[in-house]
């Protein structure tokens, strides 16, 4: 894969790239059950793409994220994308992509407590591309924003429906790496989703087959047949990738 060094650590048994000072430039897909968190790391800085699931890895972040800048890019207000946010540190962080539209109480007072970026401080040395739904979105995954970062295409939860807005998007053709939407789950990931992605060489599912069935086995299929390689954090652990 020539686009990046992928390094996949099943991070119990395996030596941490985070012990070594020098490796400072990662993508890392935790491993979280059903769920999304995906923490890119920029020096001094990490970005995460939403932060939620059924448990978290808090040791292996902590080491990797506590004494830096978090920045928060959150897809959409189910609680398997904001969940950690309810056991979240007092690291130094700020909301940069805030979920739209309604929700319930104890979500809204749990964001309430962490402040939005300022635009000096939520500038980011390699923006992330983001497209957000219009009004007509009707229920929470429809709601999600989507994002691109690094090659990373993180479309949240966001159906095969809402996928025909944006999968023309010019900068979505780049991706390399696919976290599959709603974890594998059959409602997203459209073959027409995947005829706009060229460049295409893995899909990650952060999902919990085991008690949920995800990835679904048509996705699974679909990968198949167009030779997309899929790895799912269920199997491999957090998954490191070297940019």
């Amino acid at each position: 894969m020539n686009f990046c060094v992928a390094i996949f650590l099943i991070i119990t048994l395996s030596a941490s790239p985070i012990k070594n000072n020098a490796l400072r430039n990662f993508t890392i897909v935790w491993n979280v059950g059903q769920g999304q968190w995906v923490t890119a790391l920029f020096g001094d800085e990490c970005l995460h793409f939403d932060a939620g699931g059924e448990f978290f890895p808090w040791k292996k972040i902590s080491q990797v994220c506590s004494r830096n800048r978090n920045k928060l890019f959150l897809s959409h207000w189910d609680w398997d994308h904001i969940g950690a946010l309810s056991h979240w540190p007092k690291w130094p962080s700020c909301i940069a992509l805030h979920p739209l539209g309604q929700t319930t109480k104890r979500k809204a007072a749990i964001l309430d407590l962490i402040p939005e970026c300022s635009s000096s401080k939520g500038k980011q040395k390699v923006g992330p591309a983001v497209w957000t739904p219009g009004s007509n979105a009707d229920e929470s995954n429809a709601k999600s924003h989507v994002v691109l970062f690094k090659n990373f295409l993180m479309p949240g939860d966001s159906p095969k429906e809402q996928e025909l807005h944006w999968k023309n998007q010019p900068w979505i053709q780049s991706t390399r790496v696919l976290v599959l939407g709603h974890h594998g789950s059959h409602t997203s990931t459209s073959p027409q989703l995947l005829s706009q992605l060229p460049h295409l060489k893995m899909a990650i599912a952060s999902a919990r087959w085991k008690r949920y069935h995800h990835p679904h086995a048509d996705i699974e299929s679909l990968l198949k047949q167009r030779h997309i390689p899929m790895i799912r954090t269920e199997d491999w652990g957090n998954i490191w990738f070297e940019n």
